[in-house]
């Protein structure tokens, strides 16, 4: 077995931190390159169950629009080899707050978001 390499913990976290600064900004052309072109998303939404591709993330980032008031916390829960698991924190999105785990795939050596399984705290 091979050790995780600080350089792929830190491109694990750059690619997050599209994901995150997106959100903030409200533009998804800056998380979209994190993501697969395949990407899914799961969870409750509002208390209902979405399934799905990443494009409504995407939508709902540019229709909400800038957050400057989001704060965001990263925890890379591990690496191996060429997949990671990632929690992110949101609190305060337009007065909603999530805990993400993205999992991620190291494709063509660039790590990027597979799928992401959110909770929403109503």
């Amino acid at each position: 077995m091979e050790k995780i390499k600080v350089a792929d913990y830190e491109a694990v976290l750059a690619t997050i931190s599209k994901y995150t600064e997106a959100c903030t900004e409200g533009k998804s052309d800056i998380m979209k390159p994190a993501f697969t072109d395949n990407a899914l998303m799961y969870g409750y939404l509002n208390g209902e169950y979405y399934h799905g591709s990443i494009e409504a993330l995407y939508a709902a980032v540019d229709a909400f629009g800038s957050a400057p008031e989001t704060l965001a916390r990263v925890d890379v829960l591990n690496i191996e080899g060429t997949a990671a698991v990632v929690r992110v924190t949101l609190e305060n999105w337009h007065g909603l707050s999530f805990t993400d785990f993205h999992s991620l795939i190291k494709e063509d050596g660039q790590w990027k978001i597979l799928a992401k399984v959110f909770h929403q705290y109503l």
